[in-house]
């Protein structure tokens, strides 16, 4: 009895793999949103506590000081007036908004490709991620 030789796997010929450079740019967008995002973030916290030394971490909680800026309108003011608590609040929504651009690009990419499939996966993440910033977060607030 033989045994027969494995084949190669082959994807079949209406599916192109992803050039390279879309992994690329995938992974240097969250690079760069995490990177900007961590900038923010620091350099907001640090200010924060330069202009509020007596603070500790419970008074800073039970005071909420993010919560005006969680709005685009209210966002948008505190930035221009230069608001600690705004740079706080944009170096958050860059963190979240990280992955959604990820996930957008992501099904760019695979909808070029010609991947259904992935295409689908990835729209239902998208989908996931949108209700529960949309839904579930304001339910929760």
């Amino acid at each position: 009895m033989t045994i027969p030789e494995p084949r190669e796997a082959t994807a079949p010929p209406s599916v192109k793999p992803l050039p390279p450079e879309a992994y690329v740019r995938m992974t240097l967008v969250l690079r760069v949103g995490l990177g900007l995002s961590l900038a923010i973030l620091i350099g907001s916290l640090g200010a924060y506590i330069m202009t509020h030394p007596g603070a500790t971490s419970g008074s800073v909680l039970s005071a909420n000081p993010i919560l005006g800026y969680l709005s685009f309108p209210g966002l948008g003011s505190g930035l221009a007036s230069g608001s600690v608590e705004a740079f706080l609040t944009l170096g958050l929504v860059v963190l979240v908004a990280t992955p959604l651009v990820r996930v957008l690009s992501g099904f760019y990419y695979f909808r070029q490709g010609g991947e259904r499939t992935m295409t689908a996966i990835t729209l239902a993440v998208l989908g996931m991620l949108l209700f529960g910033l949309l839904v579930i977060g304001p339910w929760v607030r």
